[in-house]
């Protein structure tokens, strides 16, 4: 179970932090769940003392400082400055997913550089942003480090994000879990507390939020047959190196 902690749909505010989080809390408790928080790390000046609420029971990663696309120009400061300021409110962070899933060459060089031993940025098809076709579909080793593919563009789930199962609904209702999922906490705000929509995309992200995203949500968590972990859970259950595999 993967959450992707970041401001709000078209706003620089993160009003999810108090309208959702605390339910959002509440609900893996109920559930068992234990999560991996991809966080934007900026929101720590703000936000400090319910990151580190977070922090207590589920796992905070990195999610970028800024959420800008990483680019030639700021990738490396990005992937630094993020571990960083973790580290300085005393969050131990080992894992890393880009925004947008949009990545550079030298990606999981930077990631090593800096300290990283995961990452989850990778995914399947998608014209003019990521291509990787021959991207498993389960965790992989590649340059030393552990690989949790998002499982995007595999038949006949589509994708294994909340947005999805909120866009496709009711037909998503029979798609499969697949072995990651991940929301962002906006999608289970009311559409009146968000922003309008200042493109088709946001528009198409906004449907069934609210009220029917928790309903989605709880449906898709308890058909669920295996319990639903953080990333860095999976990892010390699964200690022994992986096959190495080489996307491109």
């Amino acid at each position: 179970m993967t959450v992707d902690l970041e401001p709000d749909l078209g706003s620089r505010e993160c009003k999810s932090m108090h309208v959702v989080i605390p339910r959002l809390l509440e609900f893996f408790d109920q559930h068992n769940i234990k999560a991996t928080f991809f966080t934007v790390t900026s929101l720590l000046e703000k936000y400090a003392p319910e990151i580190k609420e977070i922090s207590r029971k589920h796992e905070v990663a990195a999610h970028s400082h800024t959420h800008h696309w990483l680019n030639p120009v700021n990738a490396e400061w990005e992937i630094k400055k993020s571990k960083e300021v973790l580290a300085e409110y005393g969050i131990e962070c080992t894992g890393f997913r880009a925004p947008g899933f949009i990545t550079t060459k030298d990606h999981l060089e930077l990631l090593q550089k800096y300290g990283y031993t995961y990452d989850s940025s990778f995914a399947r098809f998608f014209p003019g942003r990521y291509q990787n076709l021959t991207l498993p579909g389960k965790p992989f080793q590649r340059e030393g480090m552990t690989i949790f593919p998002m499982p995007t563009m595999i038949y006949p789930a589509v994708n294994s994000g909340l947005s999805y199962l909120k866009l496709l609904h009711p037909f998503s209702k029979v798609f499969p879990k697949p072995y990651m999922f991940y929301l962002h906490p906006w999608e289970l705000l009311e559409k009146k507390e968000l922003s309008a929509p200042k493109s088709l995309v946001n528009s198409l992200l906004l449907r069934h939020s609210g009220k029917k995203a928790w309903e989605i949500l709880q449906k898709h968590v308890e058909k669920a047959e295996s319990k639903w972990i953080s990333c860095r859970e999976w990892m010390k259950l699964n200690p022994q190196p992986l096959a190495q595999r080489h996307t491109h």
